[in-house]
């Protein structure tokens, strides 16, 4: 989970992570514990902000497809990175390069 290991790059742009998942998340506690994760991980289980982003089930799964959206203190979308399969990923500097772009 690279997001975790550049968390404090993140923090220090003044930015925040925010992951949201359609998956039963029982077992979240175990994992967020067991990989550190230090960013809040919301539940949504009829999926209605993800749908709202447009990112549910672009890859035909009944997920929500990984994806990266950048939001300025007026909740405007500054950027957006949607994957085209399951296991894709943006580069931690990508998404900070963004970051820097609105300040």
């Amino acid at each position: 989970m690279e997001l975790r290991e550049d968390y404090a790059e993140f923090t220090d742009r003044n930015a925040e992570i925010l992951a949201i998942s359609v998956d039963d998340l029982s077992g979240a506690d175990y994992v967020v514990e067991h990989l550190g994760i230090e960013f809040p991980i919301l539940y949504d289980p009829q999926a209605e902000v993800i749908r709202q982003y447009g990112v549910y089930n672009l890859l035909r799964d009944n997920l929500a497809t990984p994806a990266v959206f950048v939001i300025d203190k007026a909740g405007q979308v500054r950027w957006r990175w949607v994957a085209e399969r399951y296991y894709q990923r943006p580069a931690n500097q990508q998404i900070i390069d963004e970051l820097e772009k609105i300040g």
